[in-house]
C-alpha cells in the first residue's frame, strides 16, 4: 500500500481549509451540475485530499498541463481548457484567503491574486497556438477583465 494514510482530519500545529468543490480534483465532474453533497451510492467514500495553494504549485500546474497539451490545437482545446479552468478554480480560491486576510481597501482581489494571475496570463500567452479556434484566447480575455491587467 503506497497511501499514508492519516486518522485525524486537522494536522497537528495547522488548521486546513475545507473546499468542498469535488470538481477541483476531478475533471469528470466539470461538465455535470456540481452537487456539494456525496454521491448518493451506498459504496461511496468522502474522501478529502490536501491540496497546497500557493504561487509556485499553482504555476508548476500550469507548465503541467502546457507541456501535456503542447499547442493550443482544435482537437485538444476542450480538455486543455478544462485543465486550465480548473487551475483557475484554485487561483481564485488562493485569491478570496490572500483578500480575506489582508482586507485590501479598494478592489475586489488580493494583491497576491492579482500578481498570481499576471504570471498565469503571461505563461497562456505563450501557448503555441495550432488554429485552437477559442482557448486560450478567451480564458486569457476574462482573466485580463475580472482582474483588471
Amino acid at each position: 500500500m503506497n497511501h499514508i494514510i492519516d486518522p485525524y482530519p486537522i494536522p497537528k500545529d495547522k488548521a486546513p481549509i475545507y473546499i468542498n468543490a469535488p470538481y477541483l480534483i476531478d475533471k469528470s465532474l466539470s461538465e455535470m451540475i456540481i452537487h456539494e453533497e456525496p454521491e448518493d451510492e451506498e459504496d461511496n467514500i468522502r474522501v478529502y485530499l490536501p491540496m497546497d495553494l500557493n504561487r509556485k504549485a499553482i504555476m508548476r500546474r500550469l507548465d503541467r498541463v502546457i507541456y501535456h497539451y503542447g499547442e493550443a490545437n482544435e482537437g485538444n482545446e476542450s480538455e486543455f481548457s478544462l485543465d486550465v479552468r480548473q487551475i483557475i478554480s484554485q487561483i481564485e480560491i488562493y485569491d478570496r484567503v490572500w483578500y480575506i486576510r489582508h482586507m485590501p481597501e479598494s478592489g475586489d482581489h488580493s494583491v497576491e491574486g492579482i500578481e498570481l494571475v499576471k504570471e498565469f496570463v503571461s505563461k497562456l500567452e505563450q501557448i503555441p497556438d495550432g488554429c485552437a479556434e477559442r482557448f486560450p484566447f478567451e480564458q486569457i480575455e476574462e482573466l485580463k477583465r475580472e482582474y483588471g491587467l
